[in-house]
């Protein structure tokens, strides 16, 4: 495996896995090297741990290299996919419902389930020495966000506190950091007094000090698809190996590799993400440019 990470002016992080296969000196364009996107909610250095592993499965059962890119933004994650300058794109839910949003459908290939099924929940967070015990004591308090266009760091919560009748504006500062790491741990130093994260991170943190002021309703968890125009017959293998993961020792060390809880990639449907799309066009008629 070779990995070339690449930091030009856009700042995007390239992993590049090279596998060892057997080939012409000139591949023809089935062979050519499929790029899997991954969109940044977490560190790049844990974002390659967790996801090396699926690109080798991926390039030895589809018999051809397979590249990760990891993307500065959620932003540019999704415009490369619109542009069809990913093969396979790993998308939170509300970058995917943005996705479609902006220039239509593409193939899900599969999507997460976890030991608590195929939905997730975000959680509102405070140091567990906190005095605050909900949401309507956040008022005047400083607020740290992760990515604009992230699920659960940014886009349910924000439903969230309009639904309890908290602007942001409200608050006496407001950050949108890098990834849900960075929210638990400025909670835990103090420098924020609440922020919003995902169940995973959430879990991880919780015996270091945090606490919950509340919790989002379940939201169809992140899922995989493909390009527009990427042939069917690459999509078909790309599916039978991500549905297949379940199935081998091998496969369910990749799953929770990428996500302790994650038990199986199963198939996904575009109705699944309608709850997201309403909870979504309540925060556009809000005036909130997603």
């Amino acid at each position: 495996m070779v990995v070339r990470n690449t930091l030009p002016s856009a700042l995007i992080v390239t992993l590049v896995v090279t596998l060892c296969l057997c080939s012409s000196p000139v591949q023809s364009q089935e062979r050519e090297p499929l790029k899997l996107g991954v969109h940044p909610y977490l560190s790049s250095s844990e974002l390659i741990k967790r996801f090396s592993p699926l690109a080798r499965y991926l390039g030895k059962r589809l018999e051809r290299p397979v590249t990760i890119e990891i993307s500065s933004t959620y932003d540019a994650h999704i415009q490369k996919l619109a542009n069809g300058l990913l093969d396979v794109a790993f998308l939170g839910p509300a970058s995917y419902v943005k996705l479609t949003g902006q220039s239509g459908r593409r193939p899900i290939l599969a999507a997460f389930e976890t030991m608590s099924g195929k939905t997730f929940r975000g959680y509102i967070i405070a140091r567990s020495d906190s005095p605050l015990t909900s949401l309507a004591q956040l008022k005047g308090k400083r607020f740290a966000f992760g990515d604009p266009d992230s699920t659960m760091s940014h886009v349910v919560p924000r439903h969230m506190l309009l639904k309890s009748g908290i602007d942001i504006n409200q608050f006496s500062e407001v950050k949108f950091l890098a990834n849900h790491d960075n929210i638990a741990l400025g909670v835990l130093s103090g420098a924020y007094d609440a922020g919003t994260v995902k169940q995973e991170t959430f879990q991880q943190y919780k015996s270091q000090g945090l606490k919950s002021l509340a919790v989002s309703p379940p939201i169809p968890d992140h899922l995989f698809v493909a390009r527009a125009g990427l042939p069917q017959s690459t999509i078909q293998e790309l599916t039978k190996a991500l549905l297949a993961l379940k199935d081998s020792d091998e496969g369910r060390l990749i799953l929770t590799g990428m996500r302790k809880d994650l038990v199986a990639l199963v198939p996904g449907n575009d109705r699944d993400y309608d709850v997201l799309r309403t909870i979504m066009n309540d925060l556009k008629k809000a005036g909130l440019d997603l």
